[in-house]
């Protein structure tokens, strides 16, 4: 199968590489040719997203498309490029994808799409993204779905995927602070709330969408739910530091994905814990130090 995955040298495409790389001919789309894969063959293709996409670097015939790129820059500074990666991009690669003769387009979006929340947020819940980069998401979303007719459109919101190799995000910020004993802010009632899902996971939920040829939204989301204060106290027993904290009293929006619908359609394998992911973790930077 041809597998064409861009933001490969992202840390979800990293880890999506090497995990299909038997049996199938992968073509990775980089921004920058400096940009490490993975240790296994790809077809490398240096491409700016932010630029108008120049199908004639990619190959003249496609199965799968993976988009996993998008531009997690500061709004308004970064607007542009907010819009020309998350969502006019899209639409290249969707109109790529046609002409090649995909017959899967699976678009990596997000949880933030659903907006401000106190429950589990399902597929079926109503969409109001609060911010431009939600909503540069949502757009791709609706872009992707309404190619229906020319290939099978699999949209997958991801609620805080996390492992080896990961920077900037909110378990490696909080691994940060609490080696460093800076307080972590809690909001009212130790909010937001989150359903973390290990990397692994998260690949596999992706090769399911491939093998189960899906179409639709599915959240991607780890088992449990846990606050601000219970996801750094599981950090800190990880790193075996004591979690400062500080309280602001300011209300706060939960961030949970249901996961229900992605065991359901996607296959089901045993899901990483939340300490056995944070070991994996440790161990890879231990290792990579």
């Amino acid at each position: 199968m041809k597998i064409l995955v861009t933001g490969s040298a992202g840390f979800i495409g990293r880890h999506l590489i090497s995990r299909l790389s038997n049996g199938n001919e992968l073509f990775a789309v980089v921004r920058d040719s400096r940009q490490p894969v993975s240790t296994e063959p790809a077809h490398i293709i240096v491409m700016d997203l932010a630029r108008t996409l120049d199908a004639s670097a990619l190959p003249a015939e496609i199965d799968v498309i993976i988009h996993l790129a998008q531009a997690n820059v500061p709004f308004p500074q970064g607007a542009n490029e907010l819009l020309a990666v998350n969502t006019s991009a899209t639409q290249q690669l969707l109109d790529y994808g046609r002409r090649a003769g995909a017959r899967q387009f699976i678009l990596a979006s997000t949880g933030d799409v659903y907006g401000r929340h106190s429950e589990l947020s399902k597929e079926t819940d109503t969409i109001a993204p609060q911010s431009y980069y939600a909503i540069t998401k949502y757009a791709a979303e609706l872009l992707v779905q309404s190619y229906s007719s020319y290939l099978l459109p699999c949209v997958l919101r991801l609620f805080q995927p996390y492992g080896p190799g990961q920077s900037g995000r909110i378990i490696p910020k909080l691994m940060e602070r609490i080696r460093q004993q800076e307080a972590v802010r809690l909001h009212k009632d130790d909010r937001p709330r989150m359903t973390p899902i290990y990397i692994d996971d998260v690949t596999c939920a992706i090769k399911g969408a491939i093998d189960s040829s899906h179409s639709g939204v599915v959240n991607i989301a780890g088992e449990r739910v846990l606050s601000m204060r219970e996801l750094a106290q599981e950090i800190g027993c990880a790193i075996e530091r004591q979690p400062v904290f500080e309280n602001t009293g300011e209300e706060a929006a939960d961030l949970m994905g249901d996961n229900s619908l992605m065991k359901q359609v996607l296959g089901s394998w045993n899901m990483v814990s939340l300490g056995d992911g944070l070991s994996r973790t440790l161990k890879s930077e231990e290792a990579n130090s």
